[in-house]
């Protein structure tokens, strides 16, 4: 079944400091590999357009004058019956693949990047306000054979959305993030991304499913095509230096891995690769450096404990849950996630009167998720039954 949310957000507030963003390196200063890997660039073989392209079926749907002559408020309703009505009604989520808008639709499965580009190719033709974005979620790792994933998270915003019609209820007006996976999603704003971030993010999904496979032909010359499509997007160098060090590049490796951490300073997996590679190479002064850097990133990172905490809660260790995700309140203002799952762990360890604490912190945040009532009911019964 696909798991869907609807959110109407209100007035967001982000604080930011006024650093410069860093400038991303030029392709031609990159330790490239071509020759050792036989790249070719028409191996990938999808571009933008191809992307976010529709079929022509589908698109003669959504350009008919009925409904392109109808007002944005109408036009939105269209585009939330599309994703949410009985159009869409066999569609499954599928993580660990990702696919081009056509393919997402004549499938009707996708991961949330693949269901989102279809959600923002359908939201541009029917001209609506529409933003795709990324959102922090938790520290959660999926191993595929010898690779282990980290899953990062985008989802769909438009824009001061009006009242919503979905089924038989009318939501209040404001701006709306459609999410197609709220048991790991955000729904809250996260950081915009222009189609090219998008794309980026698309091919290092594809070289990431190749990696894991073992070709690493096609491992790099999508990772390479993440690199040039979004040169700011972290990510593609922090993974092809993981696959320079299969092939023993450990100095290019080096060059990568910190050009990701100077992108982003957020970037605890380059930050990691580069402390296990420093340690390989017996370098244990630099290497402690960054040892220092991640274990002060991760005791004050509330995304961290989460991702701890929802391990734990998979694990039946509900105690040590209940500890990391309290630690991971304290680090927190208005994370409904974070009081969804500590009242879900109180519930499992029998502590009923602390869960229901935790779900009227969920109400009065108004952030509640569309399955609160759900686990309002679940959380009155014995977690035994």
């Amino acid at each position: 079944m696909l798991l869907k949310a609807l959110s109407i957000t209100g007035c967001c507030i982000a604080l930011a400091g006024c650093a410069a963003a860093p400038r991303a390196p030029l392709p031609g200063q990159l330790p490239w590999r071509d020759q050792a890997f036989d790249y070719d660039a028409a191996l990938v073989s999808v571009s933008k357009q191809d992307l976010f392209r529709l079929d022509a079926k589908l698109q003669s749907v959504l350009h008919d004058p009925d409904i392109q002559g109808t007002s944005a408020q109408k036009r939105l309703d269209r585009l939330v019956a599309f994703l949410f009505g009985p159009e869409v009604k066999d569609f499954h989520y599928a993580a660990g693949h990702s696919t081009i808008a056509a393919e997402t639709w004549r499938e009707k499965r996708g991961d949330c990047l693949s269901l989102t580009v279809l959600a923002y190719s359908l939201a541009r033709e029917l001209g609506l306000s529409v933003k795709m974005q990324e959102v922090r979620v938790p520290v959660v790792f999926d191993r595929r054979g010898r690779v282990d994933f980290l899953s990062r998270h985008v989802n769909l915003f438009v824009k001061e959305g009006g009242s919503l019609h979905l089924g038989s209820n009318l939501l209040r007006s404001g701006d709306v993030i459609i999410d197609f996976e709220p048991q790991v999603g955000s729904l809250r704003r996260g950081l915009v991304l222009p189609e090219e971030g998008i794309v980026a993010r698309y091919y290092n999904n594809v070289a990431a499913e190749h990696l894991a496979q073992g070709n690493l032909t096609l491992a790099y010359a999508y990772f390479k095509a993440a690199i040039l499509a979004d040169p700011n997007y972290s990510p593609g160098y922090s993974n092809l230096a993981q696959l320079y060090i299969r092939r023993g590049f450990l100095e290019s490796a080096e060059q990568l891995l910190l050009r990701a951490i100077a992108l982003n300073d957020e970037a605890d997996i380059a930050m990691n690769a580069l402390h296990q590679l420093l340690v390989s190479q017996g370098r244990e002064t630099e290497a402690l450096k960054y040892a220092k850097m991640l274990q002060a990133r991760q005791d004050s990172d509330p995304y961290y404990w989460l991702g701890l905490g929802i391990d734990y809660l998979g694990r039946r260790k509900y105690r040590d849950a209940i500890d990391a995700l309290e630690h991971a309140q304290t680090l927190t203002t208005g994370f409904e996630e974070v009081h969804r799952y500590l009242a879900v762990a109180y519930w499992k360890a029998g502590k009923q009167d602390q869960a229901k604490k935790q779900l009227a912190v969920l109400e009065s945040l108004r952030l509640g998720p569309p399955s609160l009532a759900a686990l309002s009911k679940k959380i009155s019964k014995d977690p035994r039954d």
